[in-house]
């Protein structure tokens, strides 16, 4: 997973005098006149439109070698405290592997979870990086085993157990050399009276991504078993959770969390479905109905696909962009878009989509222009959308990430839509980042959305 430090190769030499600095200072170091300082700044973004362009017809020719464009956009764009994300396992059994001590302490406890988690993380490579912070990139780098800290709290009840934790400090796990290096995963234990423990994971996204890490807490529950049944918050019950938070990376960002009831949605797509040529995505459902409301009626909105490795490149992520308001008007607009979603989906899953093909290009330009390309791509919104959204099927509580620049709408985090509450029902947890004056009103926006999906498309 490392990233080249120099993928432009001799053209770094001669771009980079003088624009890769964001001080004022050029190549050597030397403060640069302001008249200078101004020029650079106007002239990166054609140079970087420029190489972008010569790139692209090079790697469709044959002429340079394709790189991983979505882990080195990651390190140059997801590198703030806001686009780390959450996720979380509930109630599972810390005593599974042994003779359950009749009424073990805490710090019994905790100190079994502590062990048992470093043997289970030496087994699971992908965490097994670190990611060294760079001047303009970070850049994921393998490390000798887990790259992780641990700290524990108390276990709230009821519906507060599902909030993540508000302190992820804990014990460095991972003997680091240069103080340069961050860690891959901070990790806090919350230990219930029964001897069931939940697991909460906030992830650095320079090095790994959501469905990688989901995948690992999912063995991590077979390997652990589960000790209770876990009964997760109705809608109502949540509400008192249900309020803006203040989230650091970016300022006046805030995050929400609610939890819904995405039964009338999954219902409305099983029809659909039933009648459509080809069949809709959870993904494509959701923006569909959400285009219902005035508030999201006109927006770009880009979901996330998960893309596997291929032809030397490792797993990454790709973005699916769509409007669905382009399809509302046509006779058979709801067969159009499912038809272009689902064309989008499987072109990016080959890494063939327009998007991907744009950052394999991105990845071969200097650090300083390429973050400039990538920051006025996401101030934008046919790039990437200006709202975002992500689903991990078999996640619990999906925290959302956030990146360094645009998505001025929010961006949209669902886990598993179809988990247990107390009331009977099935239930999904929805977190949101964005602007707090934006997103404020998002939960009841989305659940309203939810509900009319009964009225069918309209």
């Amino acid at each position: 997973m490392t990233v080249p430090q120099n993928p432009g190769g001799r053209v770094e030499c001669v771009i980079t005098r003088g624009l890769d600095f964001g001080d004022g200072r050029g190549s050597e170091g030397r403060k640069q006149p302001m008249w200078f300082s101004k020029f650079k700044e106007r002239s990166a973004l054609p140079a970087g439109i420029a190489l972008l362009l010569g790139n692209k017809l090079m790697l469709r020719v044959g002429l340079r070698r394709r790189v991983d464009g979505w882990r080195r956009g990651a390190g140059l764009v997801l590198r703030g405290e806001a686009a780390t994300f959450v996720l979380s396992a509930f109630g599972l059994d810390i005593w599974s592997d042994v003779e359950r001590p009749v009424a073990p302490s805490v710090a019994a406890s905790q100190e079994h979870f502590a062990g048992r988690l470093a043997c289970f993380l030496a087994g699971e490579a992908d965490c097994h990086v670190c990611v060294r912070r760079g001047t303009l990139e970070d850049c994921a780098e393998p490390c000798g085993g887990p790259s992780y800290s641990l700290g524990f709290e108390d276990r709230p009840d009821g519906p507060a157990r599902f909030v993540p934790p508000g302190n992820w400090a804990g014990e460095d796990h991972l003997q680091r050399s240069e103080a340069s290096t961050d860690l891959l995963l901070n990790v806090v234990g919350r230990i219930g009276r029964g001897g069931g423990g939940d697991v909460w994971l906030c992830i650095n996204h320079v090095g790994i991504d959501g469905v990688a890490v989901q995948e690992m807490l999912s063995r991590l529950e077979a390997a652990w078993g589960i000790a209770e049944d876990v009964v997760y918050p109705t809608p109502d019950s949540f509400v008192p959770h249900a309020e803006l938070r203040p989230c650091a990376g970016r300022e006046g960002l805030a995050q929400v969390q609610a939890f819904m009831d995405f039964g009338p949605l999954l219902e409305w797509r099983k029809t659909e479905n039933a009648r459509l040529p080809e069949a809709m995505t959870l993904s494509a459902a959701i923006l569909w109905c959400l285009a219902r409301q005035p508030a999201f009626a006109g927006i770009c909105m880009g979901t996330t696909v998960d893309v596997p490795p291929i032809d030397g490149l490792g797993r990454g992520v790709g973005v699916v962009v769509v409007r669905p308001a382009d399809y509302r008007q046509r006779k058979d607009g709801l067969v159009q878009y499912v038809q272009d979603f689902n064309r989008q989906l499987e072109l990016t899953r080959r890494r063939a989509s327009e998007s991907c093909s744009t950052l394999d290009a991105a990845a071969l330009i200097p650090p300083g222009l390429a973050a400039r390309l990538l920051r006025h791509a996401l101030q934008g919104d046919r790039a990437f959308g200006s709202m975002g959204l992500t689903l991990i099927r078999d996640a619990k509580v999906f925290g959302a990430p956030m990146g360094d620049f645009g998505h001025p709408d929010g961006f949209l985090a669902i886990g598993n839509v179809a988990i247990p509450a107390g009331d009977g029902r099935k239930v999904g947890c929805i977190t949101i980042k964005g602007p707090a004056a934006k997103i404020s009103g998002y939960p009841t926006l989305v659940q309203e959305a939810i509900r009319e999906c009964a009225a069918g498309p309209r």
